[in-house]
């Protein structure tokens, strides 16, 4: 009797390792699909956007200052609905660190301001590539200084250009110029207006016109003015690219007017460079 148990245990004995195989085995095809769909919920979290808070002013309007404090300098002027990234908070006070449009950073008072999260969308404010373009501080500079390089005619051209703004529209311009090529220089002085269409926009086109003087000194006959002195008037336009950090493009064209004894020669300028506004 023992024997014949042995032996049915010896013959049990591979059935039970075949059954325990397939066993395995079916448990393994159904654990799969489960580990393949927590894997994949797993990458689902690490696909997610991260939120940033963001501060919409809700007061008419407030002040933008360079530190946690009423006492710090003041760097710009936020309007009601403006919406500003939150970048953190000051450790002593009511004082929220936010993102400009253009980049930099400053405080805003915390009671003057809703924090909450806004889409992608909203917090660019309409914008047009908010990642690259910023309105330029027209609305709050008092100035700019702007200095251009490019041609004038078939010579060299270099502009040194400040303004001075009567309201963010229209100011009061100056020029500081040379032209020089193979045949003479010519040195520029003129003062005229800037009416600025769209100061609060990136882009903003401006409309200028003046006159002043040009002092010519012809090294050739082919020099398209006489030696000594001439009147000038000009007009032309250009536009502004406003970028982040403060940084402001500026492309233009000029028509120039000069005026000898018996005949004006006129001439067309085409220079971009940089402004800063103050």
């Amino acid at each position: 009797m023992s024997s014949r148990r042995s032996q049915a245990a010896a013959v049990g004995h591979p059935c039970l390792q075949a059954l325990a195989l397939l066993c395995s085995i079916w448990a393994s095809t159904v654990a799969c699909p489960v580990r393949a769909q927590d894997a994949e919920a797993a990458g689902d979290g690490d696909d997610m956007v991260e939120t940033t808070p963001y501060a919409r002013v809700i007061v008419d309007s407030v002040a933008l200052r360079s530190g946690p404090g009423s006492n710090y300098r003041q760097v710009g002027l936020a309007l009601r609905g403006d919406v500003l990234p939150v970048r953190g908070r000051a450790t002593r006070g009511f004082w929220f660190e936010v993102e400009r449009t253009d980049g930099t950073h400053a405080f805003v008072l915390g009671s003057a301001v809703y924090v909450h999260e806004v889409g992608p969308d909203e917090a660019g404010g309409g914008r047009l590539w908010p990642r690259l373009f910023a309105p330029p501080p027209l609305p709050e500079a008092h100035g700019e200084v702007s200095i251009t390089f490019g041609m004038l005619g078939d010579a060299g051209f270099m502009a040194l250009r400040p303004a001075f703004y009567l309201a963010p529209e229209a100011g009061i311009e100056l020029t500081a110029a040379a032209s020089v090529s193979q045949a003479g220089r010519l040195l520029l002085g003129a003062v005229g207006g800037i009416i600025n269409v769209f100061p609060h926009s990136p882009v903003v086109p401006y409309i200028v016109g003046g006159g002043g003087v040009a002092q010519s000194a012809p090294n050739a006959d082919t020099f398209l003015l006489e030696s000594g002195r001439v009147a000038l008037l000009y007009g032309g336009g250009g536009l502004r690219f406003g970028l982040r950090y403060r940084i402001t493009l500026r492309v233009e064209a000029r028509a120039y007017a000069f005026f000898e004894a018996n005949r004006y020669v006129t001439k067309e300028e085409y220079s971009g460079g940089l402004t800063v506004f103050f």
